[in-house]
């Protein structure tokens, strides 16, 4: 259970026992959510433009992407008292569809049909020869998610382009629905001061995009350089990304800067900017000011954005790309964090804020949100092994299949 902390000297006033009941599990749901719209934007751009040099890691993000879409969905089941009731309560309750939690279903089932879709055309061909070359357990895999297709002639392959591209679109577009949603619940809560703020949806977008790319590119280079033996990390592949990781944080930092300044005595109420003046102190004196300026913004924007945009050499290295990846991982968690926190920590009820403790087990501690990463980590393996996130067709025999299984 969280723990509430009394008393909390604020500028000279008392936090109260109110409670924040949003916890830990609600901020790893948005944070897994916008790794996967994230991911599955950057594996979709090679197949609506083409972009030759993003091709190696096409294949890895839309298996992250999936990977992250089945794992956001536990978050918040593991927040709830009673998930056993998730599907009752999900898809046959009568709040069809002025419930927002109802747009959610809706957004999160077409998302998982279509990235079913795209796994099934973007491997087919893959599956197709794994079936033909293994008689082993990935062999009967390809088989069964191949639904026993057995063509390879360019006219199919050009078909399984062309249903790609009209995927690709309709996942980018749900991808950014989604995640879009998320924020689009926060700001629609006009009981917490901090978060009613029509600035939230496109930030949470934006910041979204970022942690994707910077994820691919974390798994990407950490993948192709120890878990493959043919495959190396090409420097063009990284340098695109990490300019489109540029990009990405400049758009972020610009709904930062609205929202800061939504926050200024001459753009609100009182009563919002000292919610924002307490909690993410702009006088240093607030529980999250660390987390905000230094971590979020500083470390986890400006800072690689700055060194990608002027060396060269970096943009193009696996070492830099994988560090400045995972701080700006680090920083979009510390967004989501700040974000869903931050909005519960002003008191409704008397003066200061609300103290929040985070146990080390239940459902709502540490052990659990490890857990939930973890569990991550062996989705997107599992996945990997029996899709080939590296593979190319041509390369598919069985002396090789035989040799990995090995």
């Amino acid at each position: 259970m969280f723990q509430y902390m009394n008393p909390l000297a604020i500028n000279g006033s008392y936090g109260t026992l109110e409670n924040v009941y949003w916890g830990l599990p609600i901020v790893i749901y948005p944070f897994l959510s916008g790794l996967m719209a994230g991911a599955f934007v950057v594996g979709a751009l090679y197949h609506l433009f083409h972009m030759e040099k993003l091709k190696p890691i096409s294949k890895l993000a839309l298996i992250a992407s999936f990977a992250m879409l089945l794992l956001a969905a536990m978050a918040p089941l593991a927040d709830a008292l009673q998930p056993q009731r998730a599907m009752w309560e999900l898809y046959f309750r009568d709040h069809f569809p002025y419930s927002p939690l109802a747009m959610f279903i809706i957004i999160w089932t077409a998302f998982v049909i279509v990235n079913i879709f795209e796994m099934y055309f973007l491997f087919r061909e893959d599956n197709v020869k794994k079936a033909k070359a293994d008689s082993g357990i990935r062999g009967k895999v390809a088989r069964l998610i191949s639904f026993g297709s057995s063509d390879l002639s360019e006219k199919t392959k050009k078909r399984d382009h062309k249903a790609l591209w009209v995927i690709s679109i309709i996942g980018i577009v749900l991808s950014l629905l989604f995640h879009g949603y998320v924020g689009f619940l926060f700001g629609a809560i006009k009981a917490r001061a901090l978060w009613s703020d029509p600035d939230i949806p496109p930030m949470f977008i934006t910041s979204a995009v970022v942690s994707g790319i910077a994820f691919v590119g974390l798994l990407y280079t950490i993948g192709f350089t120890f878990f493959s033996d043919k495959n190396k990390v090409e420097s063009d592949t990284l340098e695109v990304l990490n300019k489109a990781l540029v990009f990405a944080i400049f758009a972020d930092l610009f709904f930062d800067l609205i929202e800061w300044l939504y926050s200024v005595r001459g753009y609100n109420s009182k009563g919002v900017y000292d919610g924002w003046h307490a909690v993410y102190s702009y006088a240093a004196k607030g529980p999250l000011w660390f987390n905000y300026h230094v971590t979020q913004i500083g470390l986890g924007l400006i800072i690689p954005a700055f060194l990608f945009l002027v060396f060269r050499k970096i943009r193009r290295s696996l070492i830099w790309t994988a560090i400045l990846d995972f701080i700006v991982t680090v920083g979009v968690w510390e967004m989501r964090y700040d974000t869903v926190i931050g909005g519960q920590l002003p008191v409704k009820i008397g003066q200061g804020l609300a103290v929040l403790h985070i146990p080390f087990w239940g459902f709502d501690g540490y052990i659990s949100g490890i857990g939930m990463f973890a569990m991550g980590i062996v989705i997107l393996f599992v996945f990997g092994y029996f899709l080939g996130w590296e593979e190319k067709p041509e390369e598919i025999t069985p002396d090789k299949i035989n040799k990995e299984a090995l």
